[in-house]
């Protein structure tokens, strides 16, 4: 089969499309649509906050694709998936207590391990999720790194309704998944953005308002500068370094106001199962930019930093 291909870390010159050996597994799928995210930017430019694995690598922690093959029950050929992208192993305490995305002993498709570029793919019966008749799959292929991010975040917050929410990034991957999920659960959004389209999503554009949660996804640049906007008993939630890994806070302004960090990473194997419900209920539909074939994949890649939307690599 063919597969995006990185030989090394470091840049796009390490990247090219080559023929691999085709995957085995419980679940056999031919992969149809994948997402582009800054984890899988980061991979390629060997940026990853987690040890790459192996070389060469396929990245691509975001798939949907089409049952080719099945040995179990649970699916048959022709069934449509997402793939819930951390792989654990259901016997370490976090996963015993469902917080399968922290397994002592798993990691991330795409990262950590080969994952989803390619024309096919193959995993455990457990990753794959069955994605509802009713959604498309340029709707549900955004979900398993873009939308759970974004969903455990606000669980982790415990986003009330009627809280004013700050997402800056808010027309990226997981920003827009923010909004509408904010919405939803009650809350006033205000966002950070030059794309003015995101008012078309109940949003309302940040004027310096204070709020009572803010969800930063891209790391150092939005960090410090606004964390004085946050109300006494308000909470920031990180979940993203794209423009580095380190700040400074002010920790007596943290303190005296009983502010709170709270880091958050991906989402449980049940918040995926209840995100998927959402979708269908609310019929949840984010703003695509651009579909590129997966021999586009450097093209696409030169041009995240100025997408207007959602990025989906065709396979």
């Amino acid at each position: 089969m063919k597969a995006i291909i990185v030989e090394e870390p470091g840049g796009l010159e390490n990247l090219h499309i080559g023929e691999v050996q085709d995957p085995s597994g419980e679940v056999l799928i031919k992969v149809k649509y994948a997402g582009l995210n800054p984890i899988d930017v980061n991979t390629i430019k060997g940026k990853t906050n987690y040890k790459i694995s192996p070389f060469p690598h396929i990245p691509g922690a975001e798939i949907a694709g089409i049952v080719k093959e099945s040995k179990t029950n649970k699916f048959k050929p022709g069934d449509r998936v997402i793939l819930y992208p951390r792989f654990f192993d259901n016997s370490c305490l976090y996963c015993i207590s469902g917080k399968q995305h922290i397994c002592e002993n798993g990691g991330i498709y795409g990262a950590t391990s080969n994952g989803g570029f390619s024309e096919l793919f193959a995993g455990p019966a457990l990753n794959f999720l069955k994605i509802p008749e009713d959604v498309d799959f340029e709707d549900a292929v955004g979900l398993p790194v873009g939308g759970l991010t974004s969903y455990h975040a606000l669980i982790e917050s415990n986003l009330k309704t009627g809280e004013k929410v700050l997402i800056v990034g808010a027309s990226g991957n997981t920003g827009q998944y923010a909004v509408i999920l904010s919405r939803i659960f009650g809350a006033e959004v205000y966002f950070v953005s030059r794309k003015k389209w995101l008012t078309e999503y109940g949003a309302i554009e940040w004027n310096g308002q204070n709020v009572d949660l803010i969800i930063n996804s891209l790391g150092t640049d939005f960090f410090k500068n606004y964390l004085s906007y946050l109300n006494k008993g308000g909470r920031i939630v990180t979940f993203g370094t794209y423009t580095g890994k380190l700040t400074e806070i002010d920790l007596a302004f943290l303190y005296t106001g009983e502010r709170k960090i709270i880091g958050s990473t991906g989402g449980t194997l049940k918040e995926l199962q209840d995100l998927l419900k959402l979708v269908k209920n609310y019929k949840i539909k984010t703003k695509v930019w651009k579909h590129f074939k997966y021999t586009d994949i450097r093209e696409a890649l030169q041009q995240y930093d100025s997408k207007d939307g959602r990025i989906i690599i065709d396979f």
